[in-house]
């Protein structure tokens, strides 16, 4: 039997996707939802999130990741840098299990959280690593994505330009993050931009070399 929370949260993310025009079939809200769950569990025992309120999380978090997906198409493989609680790693994985999804994580406690829902959710095309970005080999990935990261300027900036031929940069930021980091674009490097549904300052950004 769902609780209160778990309830509101099926009944927003509903009307969230809804909106995107990105439905969820019944096994991947349920997939969602356990996740949720766990979220839950484990933000009393840590910091994963500080929104973990039913609706702001299904609208903040988990809609936004599924917004993300719907450019992802054709990518073989994506790499979550600092996945966390899993945005928007798990959301992608649960959305599309032809996607080989890496969550990156350099908390220890984070990636046991990580590696807790994919057992949880046998999510197959999850893999999780225990890595600072700077120690881990990315280039082999078709897609790298960020979301929510605090005082990451400097790392979002050397991700940048660091991308390889074919490669696409999918950043989940603020219009003041997208607005640094175009001060100082590398050469050859184009910039898409992508407002999200019904936010003020929240833009999916993709980056990409021209040539």
């Amino acid at each position: 039997m769902l609780s209160g929370d778990d309830r509101e949260f099926v009944r927003a993310l509903t009307e969230s996707v809804a909106e995107l025009g990105l439905p969820l079939t019944d096994l991947q809200l349920k997939q969602m939802r356990l996740h949720y769950e766990l979220l839950r569990k484990w933000n009393a025992k840590m910091n994963l999130t500080r929104i973990s309120a039913p609706r702001e999380a299904a609208r903040l978090h988990y809609g936004e990741s599924i917004y993300g997906c719907s450019f992802l198409k054709g990518a073989a493989s994506v790499l979550d840098v600092g996945s966390g609680a899993g945005f928007p790693a798990v959301p992608l994985a649960i959305m599309n299990r032809e996607l080989a999804v890496t969550a990156l994580e350099s908390n220890q406690r984070k990636s046991v959280f990580l590696k807790e829902v994919k057992q949880q959710l046998a999510l197959s095309n999850l893999r999780v690593e225990t890595a600072r970005i700077e120690d881990f080999q990315w280039s082999c990935y078709s897609a790298v994505t960020s979301r929510g990261l605090d005082r990451a300027e400097k790392m979002y900036a050397e991700l940048v330009g660091n991308l390889n031929p074919g490669q696409t940069l999918m950043l989940f930021c603020s219009d003041a993050m997208m607005e640094a980091l175009c001060r100082d674009l590398p050469s050859g490097v184009e910039l898409e931009p992508h407002r999200i549904p019904n936010s003020e300052s929240r833009v999916v950004v993709f980056f990409k070399l021209a040539y």
